[in-house]
C-alpha cells in the first residue's frame, strides 16, 4: 500500500517522467527517512538518488552514531553518500538564533550546496502526515492565520515531501515488515518538547475521541490551503488599496479601512507579515483609534500610529553620523540617496521645485559642507519667515513627522548653520531672488 502511496506521489510532485530526475535524499538515520530511503531504493521507477546526513553534534555520541549507520546503508547499497558535521551551538549563538532554527539553517543551506554541486533537481524529506497535523496544532497554539492551518506543504520550491499524506504507523508496519533498520532519536520520547507533547500525550487522547481524527485533520488541512490561496489573493488587492510603500516605509491608511468589516483581518495580515503577534496587532488596532505617536516594534519592524494611519518602518536603518560632501555629486545617507549640483542661474529661471527637489543660491555657501541627522538644539529659517529662527523639533511637529520620520530626516548645514532640509524646506537666507549668480540644487530620493 505505501509503495503505490510513495510512487503515486513521487509522480504528482515530480512529473510523469519522476523516474528521470536526479534525487537528493535527506535522511538523518530514523524511522520515517530511513523508510523513504528504502522506498527510492526499491522502486520500480529505477530512480536515481543520493543520501545527504547533517550531523549537528548536539547529542553526545548519538549522533555519530547516527550518522556512521546512514553511511553504512548507503554504502552497502551503492548510494551516493554526502555528509557535513556542524558545530550548531556555536552558530546559534552567534547568530542568536535558537538551536532548533540554527539547524535548520544550517542542515537547508548545505543541501542546497550539494543539490548544485551535484546536480540534483528535487530535495525529498520525510515529513509524513502526523508531522503535518502536529505543525497544525502547534500553529494553533502559537497563533496563526489559515495558512497556519494548512499544516506542511507537499513542495517547496525544489523541496518535495513524498511521504506527507502517509500516517506514521505505515511507515512503521512498513520498515518492520521489510527489516529496515533505522535508530530511534530519544529526543523523541521526552515530553519538554511542544511537539513530542502534542504528539505523546495529545493525540492519543484523540484518537480516543476519534479513532480516525489523523486522517480528519489532514484532510481538512487541504481545504485550509485552498482557502489560504483565495484569502491571499484578496489579501493583495487590499494590501494595494489600504496601503502605500514609500521610500523606506509603508503607510497603512486606517482611515480608509475604517468601514471594512474586516478591518483586524487586513491589519493582522499587513503587520504579522512585519513580524507582530497577534497580541501586538490588536494593541496597535486599538492605538490607531487612540493614541497617536504610539511606537511598536517587532524583532524586524517598527510600527507608529498617527492620525487616520500606521507608519511601519524595518529596523536597521537608524538615522546617525554625518557626511562630508565636498562639492556636486551624488551621495548615500540614512538609506536615502541625495543629489547637488551646482550651476548658473539659466535665464529665466523660476525656482519651482518637483518632489523632493531644492533650489537655493549658492553664492554664499562654501563647500564643502555637511549633511547630518538632527539634533534637539537644532533651529532655522524656514522659507518665507523673514525673522527669526524657528526649533526643528517645532517645525517637525508642524508637519506632523512621527518620531521615525524625524530620526531619518537629513540635514544639510554649513559654516552659518543650517543650509536646508532636504526634501522638506529651505532657510530661508539662501531663497533665490535676483542678485542670485548661482543655484545649488538639492534632490531627496
Amino acid at each position: 500500500m505505501i509503495e503505490r502511496e510513495f510512487d503515486a506521489a513521487l509522480k504528482r510532485l515530480a512529473g510523469t517522467d519522476a523516474g528521470g530526475k536526479k534525487y537528493l535524499l535527506a535522511v538523518s538515520g530514523g524511522i520515517d527517512s530511513m523508510c523513504m530511503a528504502d522506498l527510492f531504493l526499491h522502486s520500480p521507477l529505477h530512480l536515481s538518488f543520493g543520501v545527504a546526513h547533517a550531523n549537528f553534534s548536539l547529542r553526545e555520541g548519538d549522533c555519530d552514531l547516527d550518522m556512521e549507520s546512514v553511511r553504512t546503508w548507503a554504502e552497502r547499497n551503492s548510494v551516493p553518500f554526502y555528509v557535513a558535521v556542524f558545530d550548531t551551538h556555536s552558530y546559534a549563538k552567534k547568530h542568536s538564533l535558537s538551536t532548533q532554527m540554527a539547524a535548520r539553517e544550517l542542515r537547508y543551506k548545505w543541501f542546497a550546496e550539494v543539490m548544485d554541486a551535484g546536480g540534483y533537481d528535487y530535495l525529498c524529506v520525510a515529513h509524513n502526515m502526523d508531522d503535518s497535523v502536529e505543525t497544525v496544532f502547534l500553529n494553533l497554539v502559537r497563533g496563526t492565520g489559515v495558512r497556519g492551518l494548512a499544516g506542511i506543504p507537499v513542495s517547496n520550491g525544489r523541496i518535495i515531501r513524498p511521504l506527507l499524506s502517509v500516517p506514521r504507523k505505515h511507515i512503521c508496519e512498513y520498515v518492520l515488515s521489510h527489516g529496515v533498520s533505522y535508530r530511534d532519536d530519544r529526543t523523541n520520547f521526552e515530553t519538554h518538547y511542544s511537539r513530542n507533547k502534542i504528539r505523546n500525550i495529545i493525540f492519543p487522547e484523540f484518537r480516543k475521541i476519534n479513532p480516525s481524527f489523523l486522517d480528519t485533520v489532514y484532510r481538512s488541512t487541504g481545504y485550509f490551503a485552498e482557502a489560504a490561496g483565495i484569502l491571499d489573493g484578496l489579501y493583495r488587492e487590499k494590501f494595494s488599496a489600504y496601503c502605500e510603500v514609500q521610500e523606506g516605509r509603508t503607510v497603512v491608511r486606517t482611515d480608509l479601512m475604517s468601514s471594512d468589516p474586516h478591518k483586524g483581518y487586513w491589519l493582522y495580515r499587513i503587520l504579522g507579515g512585519c513580524g507582530f503577534n497577534p497580541s501586538q496587532v490588536h494593541d496597535v488596532e486599538r492605538a490607531t483609534e487612540a493614541q497617536a505617536g504610539k511606537i511598536f516594534r517587532s524583532d524586524t519592524h517598527e510600527a507608529v500610529t498617527s492620525a487616520g494611519e500606521i507608519r511601519i518602518y524595518p529596523l536597521g536603518n537608524d538615522a546617525g553620523g554625518s557626511l562630508s560632501i565636498p562639492g556636486e555629486g551624488t551621495y548615500s545617507f540614512n538609506g536615502r540617496v541625495l543629489q547637488v549640483k551646482v550651476y548658473p542661474v539659466p535665464s529665466g529661471f523660476s525656482p519651482i521645485p518637483a518632489e523632493g527637489q531644492l533650489f537655493m543660491s549658492a553664492d554664499s555657501i562654501e563647500f564643502p559642507v555637511t549633511c547630518r541627522s538632527w539634533q534637539p538644539a537644532d533651529s532655522f529659517r524656514p522659507f518665507g519667515m523673514r525673522k527669526g529662527k524657528k526649533k526643528l523639533s517645532d517645525f517637525f511637529t508642524d508637519l506632523k513627522l512621527d518620531r521615525r520620520e524625524k530620526s531619518l530626516q537629513p540635514v544639510l548645514s554649513g559654516s552659518k548653520g543650517i543650509i536646508c532640509l532636504p526634501g522638506l524646506r529651505i532657510d530661508d537666507r539662501y531663497r533665490v531672488d535676483s542678485h542670485t549668480e548661482k543655484i545649488l540644487e538639492v534632490t531627496l530620493r
